[in-house]
């Protein structure tokens, strides 16, 4: 398929599925308030369309830009490409959520949910300056395990909800309370939660089109579960008296994923395979924290955890590398082989996904294995989605 037949099929069942799933919600002005922001998000899409090639001369003009090491010993290896493309879509996703707030608030008539989105753009904003700084200074691996750890500052302030967990139906019948009051270890979750979402994005990486690919898809799929428990779809929601917080919650969800969702899309454009911008630091750090948000505000981590299991596989894989047990190289890429366009893994090959799934379904060229990896995204999404029927009334 070419390029164009790929994105459009992507952005087809990325964004397809979310609008159908507007069409069960029987609140009309809940319908209402997302289509509001739908209508947002596509000037957020068209805005990053815009501004993408503007950031892209600025940041190759101040020399932050880099080769693709994928097609090295190629012509197009040779070329500089810029860096920190993600600042567009990061800014704009920004303005996107200013806005949102703003149709938010005059809808309900009341300051509760201002704290919570100004939360979230203190701490996403905070992580978008942090991923910028690190494309510029470089900061070493080990610093930026924690760098999450001060963006989410704001949010942990600002934070007022619950911090308990609701216990499985399994386990409250071994005799352990229904509801399990946390205090002060629900915020270290909250934080680590923070940490692992940003990274995990950050170091599945290396491939045109794959951290900008996993964000959308993972957007996408949140955005649809989101609209699901709003709908009230069996299995989504809660019922009783938690039934209008959790519908608020996933109303604020969604208003974060919509606009990531159309802002990323419009990244793809330039990133997908043959990349004309590299996303950087800038927007992995700041695309995993707004999933995070999103998690933490809506209140479906574990749910969000399931959507990430790539991430989660690929982050524990790691580990060893990350933390110096094993050697760990600055770039974990596989090897192109020049003669054939075919990437291939080291021949002591990195632990990360990436070369991982070279060596269990052999060599390939970088769009495809960009595809393999994002149709395991999907997988995964879809298994969540599965389960999350198939134990309803069972789990929680």
């Amino acid at each position: 398929m070419s390029r164009a037949v790929q994105l459009a099929a992507l952005g087809l069942v990325g964004f397809g599925l979310p609008a159908w799933a507007v069409t069960l919600i029987s609140d009309v002005r809940a319908q209402q308030l997302i289509v509001a922001c739908a209508i947002v998000s596509f000037f957020g899409f068209l805005g990053t369309i815009y501004l993408v090639p503007k950031v892209a001369a600025k940041t190759q003009a101040r020399g932050i830009c880099g080769k693709d090491l994928n097609k090295k010993g190629t012509p197009a290896g040779d070329k500089p490409i810029p860096e920190s493309a993600g600042l567009a879509p990061g800014c704009v996703f920004l303005l996107c959520v200013i806005c949102f707030e703003l149709l938010h608030y005059y809808d309900i008539g009341s300051l509760a949910w201002l704290v919570d989105y100004n939360a979230a753009l203190a701490t996403i904003g905070f992580m978008l300056f942090l991923g910028f700084s690190d494309d510029v200074l470089d900061i070493r691996w080990r610093v930026k395990l924690i760098l999450p750890l001060f963006a989410s500052l704001p949010l942990l302030v600002a934070y007022s909800g619950g911090t308990g967990i609701a216990l499985p139906k399994p386990l409250a019948a071994l005799g352990l309370p229904p509801y399990l009051e946390l205090g002060i270890l629900y915020k270290v979750y909250m934080v680590m939660l923070g940490i692992f979402c940003t990274n995990s994005i950050n170091i599945l990486a290396g491939v045109n089109g794959l951290e900008a690919g996993q964000t959308f898809i993972v957007a996408c799929a949140v955005l649809l579960h989101n609209l699901l428990s709003v709908a009230g779809w069996p299995g989504w929601g809660a019922g009783g008296a938690d039934a209008a917080a959790a519908r608020d919650g996933h109303l604020f969800s969604a208003g974060l994923m919509l606009p990531l969702a159309a802002t990323t899309f419009g990244l793809l454009v330039f990133n997908w395979y043959p990349s004309k911008v590299f996303v950087g630091d800038t927007f992995t750090y700041f695309a995993g924290m707004t999933i995070a948000v999103a998690g933490i505000l809506g209140h479906f981590s574990e749910t969000l955890l399931l959507f990430l299991l790539p991430q989660v596989f690929n982050f524990v894989y790691s580990l060893p590398q990350l933390f110096g047990i094993v050697h760990c190289p600055r770039h974990r890429l596989p090897v192109f082989d020049p003669a054939t366009g075919l990437l291939r893994p080291k021949d002591a090959p990195d632990w990360n996904l990436v070369n991982l799934t070279l060596q269990l379904f052999g060599r390939c060229g970088e769009n495809a294995l960009c595809i393999r990896l994002l149709a395991l995204q999907v997988a995964s999404c879809a298994l969540t989605f599965g389960l999350r029927y198939l134990l309803q009334g069972y789990y929680k």
